[in-house]
């Protein structure tokens, strides 16, 4: 999107003349955005985990600030990229979940990151996973496509493009108890010298192969010194090659690194840096699940499957085999990292280049008998951040400050001179982060104008239900602040951690009476940033607004057995039905009959979704009169009926 004015023009100007009295210089810098997947704070060496040296990353933190207390937003690789590219919380765009942001309807209509650079005469490039999925469109020039690979084989032409699939030497993982759980090759991880051996299977069409694949064709591993380049070794040098091009225009390079996403394979070498038996496990507490609020500890959500699927397979240590695998994929991370900072260093614009280093989420490596992303805790949502070269910023300094990825695109906007508020001649939605430079320039005394705050949500969806969502909870919430950790799921149900005295969060201090004040407090700011302010209480359903995008929630409490429909967009627009006593939609939601139930509904472009008493009952797309406007109107279901409502809000989207 490009909007020419003289509003943007002046905004321009202000921007300049804010950076001249900040002390930062008016020439603008080129940025480098390096992004890695699945990246925990493994980097900041961090006790309870095992160490894993990190030389480059080291040089870019004495270079410039780290922030030991960032969080991401969503710790799932869409919603979280999807929300710091546009810089919009999840629970403002409802974009929780692996979905494309292109089909949501605030985010298709609002300005990326990327384009206000261009906007601001900004040159933007990409390569590697940025964006979660397809990058087209959002830069300039795009290198290499995101992969996870390389990739075992079975000698199908079906499989041989898209990859994803199992080491067949590890499909004891997947059998047995755990052959419910899906994405196989998720769960796999070693050396790129125990070459795949796919065994031919006539009867099934599998003909069967032995060695790796990697973007569509024959990948070659012979040694570590023998071998093909692997996906972020590709991006590295391409990054350096843009790097030292030569620009006429200042320029911003977007660098998505993939190597801690799963399956973890990575050269030999790696490995060799952290021989198994000096492996220490990640400090763990036993019956440390047992305080957790029920929803964030169930025992069939994927995160803890992960982990009794290694644990269950007594005797072959593969918790400490896996956690080597990580290590060596982060050792081989910070090598291309490595690679990025000598291209900087030894290139034209050394001194007029600012580096971000960031990761989409965390992940955790055992700790609470947890292994994926996903969750509330501090594994999850932490992740690390360090921003260097800026002008005027301090050097080998830290903030503590709770911060998180929904501040990046203003500390961009701040850095580059660009639009503040990109979205106002479109959907008008105002950016929800913070600048981050008042830190930067000084991580102790900064002015900051955000929140004490930082907030994660994830969504009530799971793996482990196989891609069918009905009864799913609502979104559940956590704040992290310097101290405090507090977490508020979409039952009612809290966790408090103390990580002064409790850094592991092994105790929930939520029902203890001494910490009754800390935890109001906490939940009085996690609940002002899940709600926004655009939520209108309304005496009756009637009083609404014709709204064409709205989000509407009341209690109702219907009697003999009666339901009811709500009609909008007009006399003649949408419906939707509440479900009968006794319907599998009523026993999704959890339905009351004759008691007082909580209604959601949430309506924007072609999407209509529906919860009740905090479950999905309905998640639909109808394209009828999509921007049709008219009143909301409860309409029983018999003349006879009795429905009473209360407790109304809505707010337009």
């Amino acid at each position: 999107m490009r909007y020419h004015s003289k509003v943007i023009s002046l905004i321009r100007a202000a921007s300049v003349l804010w950076l001249l009295g900040t002390g930062i210089a008016a020439a603008k810098p080129n940025v480098v955005f390096i992004i890695v997947d699945d990246l925990n704070d493994m980097v900041y060496q961090p006790d309870g985990k095992p160490l894993v040296p990190t030389p480059n990353l080291d040089r870019l933190k004495e270079q410039g600030v780290t922030f030991t207390n960032a969080h991401n937003n969503d710790p799932l690789c869409a919603p979280s990229r999807a929300s710091m590219i546009f810089g919009l919380y999840p629970q403002t765009t409802s974009l929780y979940w692996f979905e494309n942001w292109r089909q949501n309807g605030i985010l298709s209509k609002s300005v990326s990151l990327m384009d206000n650079l261009r906007e601001g005469d900004y040159a933007v490039y990409g390569t590697g996973k940025v964006d979660h999925g397809r990058s087209e469109g959002l830069f300039d020039e795009y290198g290499w496509n995101q992969n996870f690979g390389p990739w075992p084989w079975d000698g199908r032409k079906e499989t041989l493009k898209a990859g994803f699939l199992h080491h067949p030497q590890q499909s004891y993982l997947i059998e047995g108890p755990d052959e419910d759980i899906d994405y196989e090759w998720e769960h796999v991880f070693g050396r790129l010298s125990e070459t795949p051996d796919w065994p031919a299977d006539p009867a099934n069409g599998i003909p069967g192969y032995k060695g790796w694949t990697l973007y569509g064709k024959p990948y070659k591993y012979n040694s570590d010194e023998d071998r093909d380049l692997l996906p972020d070794e590709l991006t590295a040098q391409w990054t350096r090659d843009m790097i030292n091009r030569g620009h006429k225009d200042p320029y911003a390079i977007f660098v998505g690194l993939t190597k801690t996403h799963t399956p973890l394979y990575a050269p030999d070498e790696y490995f060799d840096r952290f021989p198994l038996e000096s492996i220490e496990l990640p400090a763990v507490l036993e019956n440390d699940t047992d305080d957790l609020a029920p929803a964030l500890g169930n025992k069939e959500l994927y995160g803890f499957r992960r982990y009794k699927m290694l644990e269950r397979h007594e005797g072959k240590d593969l918790l400490r085999k896996w956690l080597q695998a990580y290590m060596a994929c982060v050792s081989f991370v910070d090598d291309q990292v490595g690679t990025i900072l000598d291209a900087i260093e030894n290139g034209p614009d050394k001194d007029n280049t600012v580096v971000f280093f960031t990761s989409d989420h965390g992940f955790h490596v055992g700790e609470k008998d947890f292994l994926y992303k996903g969750s509330l805790w501090e594994p999850s949502t932490r992740i690390p951040l360090i921003i260097s070269g800026v002008p005027g910023s301090a050097k080998g300094n830290t903030s503590s400050h709770p911060v998180s990825l929904i501040d990046i695109y203003p500390t961009f906007n701040d850095l580059c001179g660009l639009d503040r508020n990109p979205n106002k001649i479109g959907n008008g939605y105002e950016l929800e982060g913070h600048s981050l430079l008042p830190l930067l320039k000084d991580p102790k005394k900064g002015t900051w104008t955000g929140p004490d705050v930082a907030i994660t949500t994830i969504p009530g969806k799971n793996h482990m239900q196989h891609r069918v969502y009905e009864g799913t909870l609502y979104p559940h919430f956590s704040v992290r602040s310097e101290r405090y950790r507090y977490s508020l799921t979409s039952e009612g149900d809290e966790e408090l951690y103390d990580h002064k005295k409790d850094p592991f969060e092994w105790t929930n201090l939520a029902k203890n009476p001494e910490y009754e004040e800390i935890k109001q407090s906490l939940k009085k700011q996690l609940v002002e940033l899940r709600e926004g302010n655009r939520w209108e209480s309304l005496e009756c359903l009637e009083d609404s607004k014709a709204y064409s995008h709205f989000e509407l929630e009341f209690e109702a409490k219907t009697l003999k057995g009666a339901t009811f429909d709500l009609t909008y967009r007009g006399d003649s627009g949408s419906s939707i039905s509440m479900p009968k006593a006794g319907s599998d939609d009523a026993h999704h939601g959890q339905v009351k009959n004759g008691d007082w139930n909580r209604y959601r509904l949430r309506v924007h472009n072609k999407r209509h979704q529906l919860w009740i008493n905090g479950r999905v009952v309905s998640d639909k797309l109808d394209d009828k009169l999509i921007n049709a406007s008219g009143g909301i109107r409860l309409v029983p279901s018999n003349k006879k009926a009795s429905v009473e409502v209360r407790d109304v809000r809505i707010r337009q989207l």
